[in-house]
């Protein structure tokens, strides 16, 4: 009977596997304010957070996504309350490229993380907070395969924030609502995500007309970011990442006007830009 239940709980794990859309999780705590005591209880956590995000089916129509997110915890704590205790924690949440999401201040309850859920959000706060980013970078992720792709996921953090206001475990979640808030409504920067992805697939076909057009929509794309935002940080975090070999086609394809225009839109690199254009 051992066996059997074994055997039905792996094939459980794989089915959830083949439909998940996060193939990597990667898990680190910084728990160094915490006392010994404290550091024990967090024993299954790491463990469970990672199953969290691997075994969720989060988007039916996109099971091949096989992304990746870093998620690193920074514990400032903990208080009993009852026979609850309570941790305080920062967090960052990334895929290592263009997405990076910082959480300034969050709590949640030790006792209600045993078995963190996708169908807990509305109870569970570690569960609430992880649905929330992983929704968030969904989002990201389904906005460079297609047009705006992301709305869906960019909806349900929506939500999640706006329920989460009014729970025991508020803090943060007014900003938190600002940010998916203005992630959503940048449709500057979610056309800017599918624009350089597909800049990048055109570039290794060889199709350099299309190319041109594609450098001509993310110049546009730049121009109604500035226009809306001028100086918008997620936008900047993007473009950390992707201006320099965006810079760099436009220069393999002598692109002199519209690497001047790139330095105009994204002043940060503008250095790297203008060297760019002397190689010209």
């Amino acid at each position: 009977m051992v066996k059997k239940l074994q055997t039905l709980f792996c094939c459980l794990i794989c089915v959830s596997f083949l439909f998940g859309q996060f193939k990597t999780v990667n898990v680190e705590f910084d728990d160094r304010l915490l006392k010994n005591d404290e550091k024990n209880q967090l024993f299954f956590l790491k463990s469970n957070i990672k199953n969290f995000f691997e075994i969720s089916s989060w988007n039916n129509d996109f099971s091949d996504l096989d992304l990746l997110i870093d998620v690193q915890i920074i514990f400032e704590g903990s208080s009993i309350s009852g026979s609850d205790q309570t941790f305080g924690v920062q967090s960052l949440y990334t895929n290592n490229n263009d997405i990076h999401f910082f959480d300034k201040g969050a709590q949640f309850s030790l006792s209600q993380t045993n078995n963190l859920s996708l169908d807990d959000v509305n109870s569970d706060p570690l569960s609430v907070l992880l649905s929330y980013y992983g929704n968030l970078i969904l989002g990201a992720e389904l906005d460079s395969w297609e047009p705006l792709g992301g709305s869906i996921h960019y909806e349900k953090a929506r939500l999640i924030a706006v329920k989460a206001l009014g729970s025991n475990f508020p803090r943060g979640w007014e900003q938190r609502l600002q940010n998916v808030n203005l992630l959503s409504e940048n449709n500057g920067l979610r056309k800017l995500r599918y624009s350089s992805y597909a800049l990048y697939e055109y570039f290794s076909l060889g199709e350099i007309d299309q190319c041109t057009i594609i450098l001509e929509e993310i110049i546009s794309n730049l121009k109604e970011i500035a226009m809306i935002y001028n100086q918008e940080n997620y936008t900047n975090s993007f473009m950390n990442y992707h201006g320099i070999k965006i810079g760099d086609i436009m220069q393999k394809l002598g692109q002199k006007e519209l690497l001047i225009q790139l330095s105009y839109y994204d002043p940060t690199r503008r250095n790297i830009y203008e060297n760019f254009l002397n190689d010209i």
